[in-house]
């Protein structure tokens, strides 16, 4: 069996959102770290080369500040290893296809012009960014490492067993293979069956006079993927999708856990972040969060001014009821269109969102400006104590920064 090639790289954040981060090159100033050029090698033009993108990224491990190859960070080498090639082929090509799109989609955000999708893009939008942070080094981590909670180790060896997978790699893997081939509406279903079949379970058990052990009623669920992932990963595709844009004076930064990080209000995720550019962010958001079309927004809300609702353009006419705003999900149809705006969210917004970042352990933060990371690490020690559970100290990236900045002012 051939399996994946070996030293290959491979992104969790993409290379098109790290650009953003990035500054063109000054005039005279070298690209970056290709080898030279043999003789009589003519040079490419008309292509800017990617990969000798610089971003301004902070070492967390050895507190330096290093201008990175956005070809080689925020990803892992030999991802796929010990997957069949074939498999791993068969994946990255429908990967690439919605990462083109998402690309497409992620420029006009950036660009200011109109922001729509269509049914079809806007789910395989919210699959895409699920599966990069699926990829990411931490959830990847917990496959690679075995690094989970006893419960949840206990599940997904159940799972093993069941569908006859050897290691977690492999399950880690056709995980993503799973998700990437099928329809949304399909995962979510999976889902609601899944639920249905624990619960059951439990009511089995209680009627049994037995404990309401919830692991055993998942132990109980023999589907094409863990349980655990399933359950969330159709959360997500659920969740509705808000643009947010940085007000001036704050930008967002990212760090090797940042994307597709989350926020919680009473142990609930809320918020999953996935941090596009400096300036804008895709949030995905629990629909309970959401205030219905036409409801009055309570005011003082903790959600106030920081969600709103797609307007919709319904292909049928007749798909939303007019008078109860209700909505005929059998009206639905792929040319449905879903219009989005940009909203402004407060500098502390901003600030509390990369404090969340910065609270989880990282070996890379990256950032535009000096200034607006200064203000985020200000913001963060100021509060951790009070909003935080881990409250690392960034004291010597804090001073690097205002030495920078003084040194910048002083020339």
């Amino acid at each position: 069996m051939s399996t994946a090639k070996k030293n290959q790289f491979h992104h969790y954040i993409p290379r098109f959102i790290l650009r953003h981060f990035t500054e063109e090159p000054r005039k005279g100033e070298p690209l970056g770290t290709r080898e030279p050029r043999g003789k009589g090698k003519p040079r490419r033009k008309g292509k800017h080369n990617e990969q000798t993108r610089r971003i301004k990224t902070y070492r967390v491990l050895d507190h330096s500040i290093t201008p990175e190859d956005v070809g080689r960070i925020y990803g892992e080498h030999n991802m796929y290893k010990d997957i069949r090639l074939e498999d791993c082929m068969e994946f990255e090509d429908r990967l690439s296809k919605m990462e083109s799109s998402a690309a497409t989609f992620i420029q006009t955000i950036m660009a200011g012009q109109d922001i729509s999708l269509t049914r079809p893009k806007l789910e395989d939008f919210k699959k895409f960014l699920t599966i990069m942070m699926y990829r990411g080094e931490s959830r990847r981590g917990q496959y690679v490492n075995d690094s989970f909670d006893p419960p949840t180790r206990m599940i997904i060896r159940n799972h093993m067993r069941i569908n006859n997978i050897a290691n977690l790699q492999d399950v880690w893997f056709k995980n993503l293979q799973w998700i990437i081939k099928t329809p949304v509406d399909d995962i979510v279903e999976e889902e609601r069956s899944a639920n249905i079949g624990m619960a059951e379970a439990l009511v089995a058990r209680s009627v049994a006079n037995l404990p309401m052990d919830s692991l055993s009623a998942g132990m109980r669920y023999e589907g094409p993927i863990n349980i655990l992932e399933l359950m969330e990963f159709a959360i997500m595709f659920t969740n509705f999708v808000c643009i947010w844009e940085a007000q001036e004076g704050s930008e967002f930064i990212l760090t090797d856990n940042s994307f597709g990080c989350y926020e919680k209000h009473d142990s609930v995720v809320v918020h999953n972040f996935f941090i596009i550019s400096p300036k804008y962010a895709v949030v995905l958001v629990k629909r309970s969060c959401m205030i219905p079309p036409g409801a009055k927004r309570q005011k003082g809300s903790w959600s106030e001014n920081i969600h709103a609702n797609p307007e919709v353009v319904y292909a049928n006419k007749n798909t939303r009821n007019m008078k109860t705003g209700m909505v005929n999900p059998e009206l639905l149809s792929p040319d449905d269109v879903f219009k989005y705006r940009r909203i402004v969210v407060p500098k502390q917004r901003v600030w509390f969102v990369n404090s969340i970042f910065l609270d989880v352990k990282n070996k890379y933060i990256s950032y535009k400006s000096d200034g607006a990371m200064y203000r985020t690490l200000k913001y963060y020690d100021r509060n951790k104590k009070e909003l935080f559970d881990n409250r690392y100290d960034y004291s010597i990236l804090k001073r690097k920064l205002f030495l920078e900045m003084n040194r910048t002012h002083s020339t």
